[in-house]
């Protein structure tokens, strides 16, 4: 995978982190990851509470740019570089 300019390889750790990140925030689970040229498709399980005490999943497909992993880059970066709360 290649950075912004197109001229520099990503590390995939830095990338799976990041990604991983967002799924985890957004609470997703039973997950697949694809790359392909465009980015990175993900295939996985929302996790949403329901009214009684229950979760359940509901299928989600999304598709990251390589421009969505390039923010989302930006974004695990400037976490790491913010002091610790």
């Amino acid at each position: 995978m290649l950075d912004h300019t197109g001229t520099r390889r990503v590390r995939y750790e830095d990338t799976f982190r990041a990604i991983g990140h967002y799924l985890d925030e957004h609470r997703f689970t039973r997950i697949a990851l694809i790359e392909t040229p465009e980015g990175f498709l993900i295939k996985a399980y929302a996790t949403v509470d329901s009214r009684s005490d229950s979760t359940f999943g509901v299928p989600q497909t999304y598709l990251f740019t390589n421009e969505d992993i390039d923010h989302l880059l930006e974004n695990a970066y400037a976490r790491r570089r913010s002091p610790s709360r």
